[in-house]
């Protein structure tokens, strides 16, 4: 169904690609197909397999692709006719940042100024790196060809995961020295916590392993599936293959043993549902999502009942009602954290303590109890309170306001089409946020990705198939 032109802006508007064929539009692709099949070695940390030294950076391989990315490409991105939801986001972020270096002197932090300036510098620059890979898709992402390329890229990308997780399962039993080499690689990066390698249940370790990919750490992997899942439906493969790979990222999204990934899951899962079910969308395309959706929930409910038959089935259950214990220091690490996090913004209540700043502040403010929760470095462990703490009132506003822009948004377009890219990327970014609010590692280029798929869906012309695209 076409999309009227008063509520969709034209692609042609928005970038300029390079002529059909040429060497520069291949190389385009290519660098934005390993761009995200990279997207989870969040582990490696290139300038320190490279010299030997930690920068305090954490230069992730996805980073340089997307950098390169940038510069082959330059002078087809036509930036002038950018959406007009591009400079609104961004300058709202470049104001709450801006704003939020008042913090330093407002509720200035328990280290040297230098310090405090040189780290809120370092996560700003890091800010506008994650920025670079949601304008990208919304930019450039346009046609049925290009979308189906970045979905094939993507599941690739999972699908490495799957047998690198498969590999580490084994490990856990019989060491493997070739997975052992490998793994120095892809735990490299100092900025990404490295753990959680033993499923915990029962106030007691188990000898089940928490497959954690090439990302360390289980809760980042689940994340990344998160993004990955709803996009198999847009590769156009056959739906037996759809069908393998919907069961080898789940399992492995299953293996995690993230309960805030599961709970992400299962919200992406009711909105793509509720999307499918638009009264505008066509049915010869929403049946199928439909289908799908409804045998998930049937696979659930099955596996629910195999649960309370076998013992072994029934550690998942095990592990979400764990998330009720009050003596649980996965549960109270998060908790102290946030009541952290909200002291902090009480001391600065309008433009936050400072982007990068909590770390210096957990120690004067949580609880002494909390102080076990051996941090390396302190984070809140939900999304939207960092946004409060770290940028206040201007920043947290900042984000409601966009939020509430994407959903109304999104209910918009699903009243008159809710075409497959929607559904699918607006299932990605709800399951990420549901996640986001047991942790707040911002540096995932994934999650990025994630919201730069959902503004090129909303933004995306109805066209025909084969259309082409630069990306």
């Amino acid at each position: 169904m076409a999309v009227p032109e008063n509520r969709q802006p034209s692609f042609a508007a928005v970038a300029r690609p390079a002529p059909a064929g040429t060497v520069r539009e291949r190389g385009v692709r290519l660098l934005w197909g390993l761009t995200l099949l990279s997207l989870p070695w969040v582990g490696a940390d290139l300038i320190l397999l490279l010299t030997g030294r930690d920068a305090g950076v954490g230069l992730q391989p996805s980073w340089l692709l997307m950098a390169l990315l940038w510069v082959f490409a330059w002078r087809f991105v036509a930036f002038r006719n950018a959406p007009r939801m591009v400079p609104w986001v961004g300058g709202a972020m470049v104001v709450a940042v801006a704003v939020s270096a008042g913090g330093l002197w407002a509720a200035p932090a328990d280290a040297p100024p230098g310090v405090a300036m040189t780290r809120y510098f370092k996560q700003s620059a890091q800010l506008a790196i994650m920025a670079s890979f949601a304008v990208w898709p919304i930019l450039n992402l346009r046609g049925c060809d290009a979308w189906r390329r970045t979905a094939r890229w993507l599941v690739a990308g999972a699908l490495v995961q799957v047998a690198y997780g498969a590999a580490q399962q084994v490990a856990f039993y019989h060491p493997l020295p070739a997975l052992t080499a490998l793994e120095r690689i892809f735990t490299s990066n100092p900025s990404i916590l490295s753990g959680s390698g033993q499923l915990y249940v029962g106030d007691r370790f188990l000898a089940v392993p928490r497959l954690r990919g090439t990302a360390c750490e289980p809760l980042y992997l689940g994340n990344y599936l998160l993004l990955v899942i709803p996009m198999v439906f847009l590769t156009g493969w056959r739906r037996r293959w759809q069908g393998v790979a919907l069961g080898a990222l789940g399992l492995l999204l299953l293996l995690t043993w993230s309960r805030g990934a599961w709970l992400g899951a299962a919200a992406g899962l009711a909105l793509a549902l509720a999307l499918s079910r638009g009264a505008g969308a066509s049915r010869r395309e929403a049946a199928p999502r439909r289908r799908a959706g409804w045998g998930l929930v049937a696979i659930m409910l099955l596996s629910g009942l195999v649960m309370l038959a076998w013992a072994p089935a029934r550690l998942p259950v095990q592990r979400l009602l764990q998330s009720f214990s009050t003596h649980d220091w996965s549960n109270l690490t998060r908790l102290y954290s946030v009541q952290a996090a909200w002291r902090a913004f009480c001391l600065s209540p309008v433009c936050g303590i400072g982007w990068g700043q909590f770390g210096w502040h957990f120690a004067g403010l949580v609880d002494p109890a909390g102080l076990q929760a051996m941090f390396t470095w302190p984070v809140v462990a939900n999304f939207p309170m960092l946004v409060l703490c770290e940028t206040g009132l201007v920043g947290f506003g900042a984000l409601l306001a966009t939020g509430v822009g994407a959903a109304r948004a999104v209910a918009g377009r699903a009243r008159g089409a809710a075409p497959a890219e929607l559904v699918a990327a607006t299932a990605a970014v709800a399951g990420i946020g549901v996640q986001a609010l047991t942790f707040s590692q911002y540096n995932l280029a994934h999650a990025w990705i994630a919201l730069g798929l959902l503004g090129a869906a909303l933004l995306r012309e109805t066209e025909t198939a084969g259309g082409g695209g630069a990306s």
